[in-house]
């Protein structure tokens, strides 16, 4: 009578094979999701300042997108809807995203904060440009024109 199944020597070679291929298979895992991670905070940023941008619109008063590269968050600040004490007072708009360290990346910047005018046009006349790295190399950036509009 014979037995069905496999033997210790067909077991081995098969998992000899499958950790060959996860050797080769796990460092182009982890790069592609480093290139997905910078991309992930590129598009946030990106979002963030279109944001900015609407509430702007949206209010009729200054808005504005600040970036810390010190602690890789983004966050967006305007006029209240309604301010009982008066002037002076902001909202934030949405919560303070960390992208640094959702993301694992590091965040640098030319200039700290974008502000939009009520018409959704910049209030200086120069372009800022947003870097996103992550610790494989891996690199990626936003470019906020004169307009105000974000290009690649």
């Amino acid at each position: 009578m014979r037995r069905s199944g496999f033997t210790m020597l067909e077991l081995m070679i098969v998992i000899v094979i499958v950790g060959v291929l996860a050797l080769v298979g796990f460092p182009k895992i982890k790069d592609a999701i480093q290139k997905t991670n910078v991309r992930s905070a590129r598009v946030a940023a990106g979002t963030y300042v279109a944001t900015a941008r609407a509430a702007a619109i949206q209010r009729g008063c200054r808005g504005v997108v600040h970036f810390s590269a010190s602690t890789g968050a983004v966050w967006v600040t305007v006029c209240p809807r309604m301010s009982p004490t008066g002037s002076g007072t902001i909202d934030t708009i949405g919560v303070v995203s960390q992208l640094g360290t959702l993301y694992n990346i590091t965040l640098s910047e030319t200039q700290d904060s974008v502000q939009f005018d009520p018409r959704g046009l910049r209030l200086n006349n120069n372009s800022t440009t947003v870097w996103f790295a992550a610790s494989s190399g891996e690199q990626d950036s936003i470019v906020i024109n004169q307009l105000g509009k974000v290009v690649r």
